[in-house]
Formats: structure tokens, sequence, C-alpha cells
């Protein structure tokens, strides 16, 4: 299966986020908390959306 682009910036953020949490340096923590603010938006803005049709 390919991946979508949701699950491409879904598994980045979990990848910095887990970066995130064994960084010793505040700096570092800072950068990948930023990065997974920013991959978590992009997975946001790729979800799957319902798409609804109207019958009339």
């Amino acid at each position: 299966m390919i991946p979508t682009r949701y699950d491409y910036y879904r598994a980045r953020a979990r990848e910095h986020r887990t970066l995130a949490a064994r960084a010793t340096d505040a700096d570092q923590r800072s950068m990948h908390d930023r990065l997974v603010g920013a991959y978590t938006e992009l997975a946001r803005k790729y979800a799957l959306r319902q798409t609804v049709s109207l019958r009339t």
C-alpha cells in the first residue's frame, strides 16, 4: 500500500515527538517540538475527509 501524505506527515510527527523526548539540549527539544507542530498541521491539512453528496 502506498502511504498517503497524511500517513507520511503523521509518521514524521511521531518521529520528532520521540526525538524531542530524548533530546538533552533545550534548543534541540524546542526544534523538534516546532517540527512536531508543523507536521501535525500538515497531517491535519491532508487528512481524508468524508465526501457528502446531496440528492434532490
